[in-house]
């Protein structure tokens, strides 16, 4: 399922906020109005579409669940006034934790005062929406992608680097596995699919990405095992942007599948991963051919800048190659 698949979901967000009252909009526009223009959430003068507030915030796939728990947050307290539904300060913090934007006491009041343009201490769906894209819609860190296939070393280079140059290693099925266990609204979609045996789509997982990565904002985050297909890297480029660079890791099947074999005999604690097996190992290897060609053309599309890296040897000469195009890039120094 692509983004512009679930466009049909956004749409139904933007009919419940017209739900909320016929002049809803011309309302908040003459509050606006009365802003300092530097401070402007949402540019009503220059003709912004209101269908497309939250978009900047959330994925197409996140849109309609983020705003139907609004309205249940609102019903539950039974908040509604002649512009509709609203939330308190309290209800905001407690619907932007749900939704798994976990933030500091200090950083919701901020944020509500932000977003309450009336200042009458209520904040309206729309209020919410367009506070949530100036605030959480931009860019949240710079991205280096970790390319390669099944036992090209890509987790001990995450973990390296993470360590010695302050960078922060996120997996896409480590983030999968915690957002089930939050039991987020997202996490239960997530349960649900996998329950099923269906692959989760490429548009939900490109959202839990970004939300994570809104935990980090300046740092370098390592990008380990995506994107996976063409699909992935579109749908990461729309809602993330371009990734900073690729590290793309490259060695020969043989090899590949020594290491996955070797890994599950030697395995410390006895056990076993259920995808170190001769034939796991090929089916995987299969569809990392399958997609990696495709992404990789894709990357030089949009101009991402890629670094190949031979990693058939160990990991210390992997690092070693990182350290010599560090040299390199230095600028000369006249003694």
């Amino acid at each position: 399922m692509s983004l512009r698949c679930t466009a049909n979901i956004a749409k139904h967000a933007a009919t419940k906020i017209k739900a909320q009252g016929a002049n809803h909009r011309v309302v908040q526009g003459a509050c606006f109005h009365t802003r300092e223009r530097a401070k402007l959430p949402f540019d009503q003068q220059n003709g912004s579409n209101g269908d497309n507030m939250g978009s900047k915030a959330f994925a197409d796939c996140e849109l309609g669940p983020v705003t139907d728990l609004f309205l249940q947050y609102a019903k539950k307290r039974d908040f509604e006034d002649e512009r509709g539904s609203y939330l308190c300060l309290d209800g905001v913090k407690d619907l932007l934790e749900s939704i798994g934007e976990r933030r500091s006491e200090d950083t919701v009041a901020e944020f509500f005062r932000y977003a309450d343009v009336n200042q009458d201490g209520k904040l309206h769906l729309d209020e919410f929406l367009v506070a949530a894209d100036q605030v959480l819609g931009e860019s949240p860190a710079r991205i280096v992608l970790i390319v390669g296939g099944p036992g090209s070393g890509k987790g001990i280079m995450c973990s390296r680097l993470a360590a010695e140059c302050n960078a922060v290693h996120l997996s896409s099925g480590d983030m999968l596995r915690e957002e089930v266990e939050k039991g987020s609204y997202l996490g239960k979609e997530v349960a649900d699919i996998m329950a099923r045996g269906d692959l989760v789509s490429s548009a939900l997982i490109t959202a839990l990405i970004r939300r994570k990565m809104r935990d980090y904002p300046g740092r370098r985050v390592l990008l380990d095992g995506f994107p996976r297909s063409l699909e992935n890297a579109r749908d990461f480029s729309e809602l993330c942007g371009k990734p900073e660079l690729a590290l793309h890791l490259t060695c020969d099947d043989t090899i590949l599948m020594e290491r996955i074999l070797k890994r599950s005999r030697e395995n410390a604690d006895g056990q076993v991963r259920s995808d170190d097996n001769i034939d796991t190992a090929l089916k995987r290897l299969r569809n990392y051919h399958k997609y990696h060609a495709p992404t990789m053309a894709w990357l030089k599309e949009q101009h991402v800048p890629i670094v190949n890296l031979d990693v058939s040897g160990d990991p210390d000469s992997v690092w070693d190659q990182l350290l010599a195009i560090g040299r390199l890039m230095r600028p000369v120094t006249k003694l």
